[in-house]
Parts: structure tokens; C-alpha cells; sequence
């Protein structure tokens, strides 16, 4: 008899390609996430060096790096690259945006409703993170039969999300045909690089990322030695 767990998993099966670049899509550090204290940022490229995956998203809560602080983390680094995102504390859950130049428009307690409005004008991707945790500042959970079909990806697999739930998450993308992500929530730096997404190029910028996902370019996997064993 199938149990549940495998009946999950066949719904989990990789696309036919294995993508050569592997981007951690959801880092904070201690820069602007208190919850971050000892993840120091000048030392992710030693983390992505002894994971070996090619790219870093910084996703500080409700605070987006600015871009002079990006290009000094990028500055000495080969074929990898760090890229700006965003945490956003909605009212509806918790979400990824990758994208963004700024936060104009957006604030903690925004609905996603209302974020949608502001990164559709942006071409910013949105990702649904830990969809099975709920905060006190969600006062709405997002309705999962009910989401918003502009809402790009969720996050399938990360130090959050686990087991069951990502079995969940993986139904819930099908429903949607959102994307499906990987990153590892990481607050310290030896979780850096414990989830990643994989892509076929490792992208130029920020917009650049945003439309792979968007485009479903990418695929989830929380074992970067898949793609660099």
C-alpha cells in the first residue's frame, strides 16, 4: 500500500535538466535582521566557497541592502555572485522579493494584495516563504485554495520547511502552477548553502533572477552536491 510520504514524493520528481548554478535564495545576516546576530556578511563568500554554490540572495527583514553595499560584497568574488531581496512581513504571511530597486510603496503589515500592486509594476518576483508558519503579525494567513495566482514561486524546501510541509508546499505550487524554490532561511553561516535553487546560468542581476523565476527556470533541491558532486 502507498502511504501518504510516498504518494507526496512522487509529485517531487526533478525536471529533466540539471542546472549548473546554485543560488541560496533566502540568506539574513546581522547587518539588519537582529534575529541574524552572528551571521556576519563579509563572510558568506567563505560559505559559499565551502558549499560550493555560485550565488547568495541577502533577504534581511523588511530592509533591502543598498546597492553600494551589495557591490562591496561582490567586489572580489569569480563567478559567484551576491544578490538584494527582501523579506516582507505581510499582514497575509511572510515573502521573498527579489527585484526590487527600493521599498517604495511597501511597508511590515502590508496585504498581499497590495504587494503584488507594487512588484508588478516592477517585474519583481514574489515567493511565498514557510508557508505553514503563521507570526503574530499575521493577523490573515494567506487562504492557500484561495492565493493569489500572481504570487511567482514558494519556497519548497528550506531550514523552515521540512518534511511534510514540503510535500505541501510542492501540492500547493501544482494547484497554483507557481515555481517551486529552495533556499536556506539561514540565520547562521554555517546554514548558508544548505538549501538551494538551480539554474542554467547564474544571472547578472537581481531582474535578471526575478524573471528566472518567474519563468519557472529554476528548480529546488536542498543537496547542492547534485549539481557539484
Amino acid at each position: 500500500m502507498s502511504t501518504m510520504t510516498d504518494a507526496s514524493h512522487k509529485l517531487i520528481q526533478p525536471k529533466p535538466y540539471d542546472p549548473e548554478y546554485c543560488i541560496d535564495l533566502h540568506v539574513h545576516t546581522n547587518r539588519y535582521s537582529p534575529c541574524a546576530e552572528s551571521l556576519d556578511p563579509a563572510m558568506i563568500h567563505r560559505q559559499m566557497t565551502a558549499t560550493r554554490i555560485q550565488g547568495v540572495v541577502i533577504t534581511e527583514h523588511d530592509r533591502l541592502w543598498s546597492r553600494s553595499e551589495i557591490h562591496k560584497l561582490n567586489k572580489n568574488l569569480v563567478n559567484r555572485r551576491i544578490y538584494r531581496g527582501v523579506e516582507i512581513t505581510s499582514i497575509n504571511g511572510h515573502f521573498i522579493v527579489i527585484g526590487l530597486e527600493n521599498l517604495e510603496g511597501i511597508k511590515p503589515g502590508i496585504s498581499i494584495f497590495e504587494l503584488l500592486n507594487v512588484t508588478r509594476q516592477k517585474n519583481a518576483a514574489v515567493i511565498l516563504a514557510h508557508h505553514h508558519l503563521n507570526y503574530s503579525q499575521t493577523s490573515a494567513p494567506i487562504d492557500m485554495k484561495r492565493a493569489p495566482k500572481d504570487i511567482d514561486a514558494i519556497e519548497v524546501a528550506s531550514t523552515a520547511t521540512t518534511g511534510e510541509n514540503c510535500f505541501e508546499a510542492e501540492k500547493i505550487a501544482g494547484i497554483h502552477g507557481w515555481a517551486k524554490v529552495a533556499g536556506s532561511d539561514a540565520h547562521t553561516l554555517e546554514k548558508v548553502g544548505s538549501y538551494c535553487t538551480g539554474f542554467r546560468q547564474l544571472p547578472d542581476t537581481e531582474l535578471e533572477l526575478a524573471a528566472m523565476i518567474k519563468a519557472g527556470l529554476c528548480i529546488p533541491h536542498n543537496d547542492h552536491r547534485r549539481y557539484h558532486g
